[in-house]
């Protein structure tokens, strides 16, 4: 069966060593709950049981940890890392028509339905900042992405990318076919200017566990 949802979680964690030189960050717990196991029930809270979930740095813990999960599949990216885009496009394969991807080290509560609802090839979860930042998405009345910072059109400092979004496979076509690719550098790139990317703001929780400050914090608020 197709998976309707894909967790990214092979990134190298380099921010957070050397809490990550022995476990892959997705796997760091927060509050003695690992964040895998985290944002593998917010997606399946939504109805999604079928989830693969990529792997790379200290891959064989995360296939330990999707051994005993009915319907989880974990990718491992050898022997290089494929980035989002790139490991997006190795799971094609097994993803469906359309379905939601989630970052394996981000703790939020956003709506996927409403995500999901919105009919276009991509759709961004976007969230206010209190501060401006460099990675800003511009987003227009209408609810069309009209820029992302730094990759393609305007730029809005008030909005930033969750790292949560929905996504028909038809988006990978813009992913290169081989080597590593950042899938907002590459598919968003291509589809912004068309207007085929809209945007949902997000204004309830999302953490980032990116730092060991970060990390700490989320572990003292839980």
């Amino acid at each position: 069966m197709a998976a309707t949802a894909f967790i990214l979680a092979a990134g190298l964690g380099t921010r957070l060593r050397p809490l990550t030189l022995a476990t892959p960050k997705p796997l760091l717990p927060v509050g003695g709950v690992a964040m895998l196991d985290r944002v593998l029930a917010h997606v399946r809270a939504y109805g999604h049981q079928q989830v693969v979930v990529n792997a790379h740095w200290l891959a064989e813990q995360v296939v330990a940890w999707g051994a005993d999960k009915p319907g989880v599949t974990v990718l491992v990216e050898h022997p290089e890392i494929l980035g989002t885009g790139g490991g997006l496009r190795n799971a094609r394969p097994r993803m469906a028509e359309r379905f939601v991807v989630v970052n394996g080290d981000i703790l939020c509560d956003v709506d996927l339905d409403a995500l999901w609802r919105v009919d276009a090839p991509a759709v961004m979860a976007l969230r206010p900042q209190p501060t401006p930042v460099h990675t800003g998405v511009a987003l227009d009345a209408t609810g069309v992405v009209r820029g992302i910072a730094g990759v393609v059109g305007e730029s809005d400092t008030r909005l930033h990318f969750t790292g949560v979004h929905v996504l028909a496979r038809s988006v990978l076509d813009h992913v290169p076919p081989s080597g590593a690719a950042c899938i907002v550098r590459s598919a968003y790139r291509a589809l912004v200017p068309s207007g085929q990317v809209r945007g949902v703001v997000h204004s309830g929780a999302w953490t980032d566990i990116g730092t060991p400050e970060e990390y700490a914090a989320a572990n003292a608020a839980d």
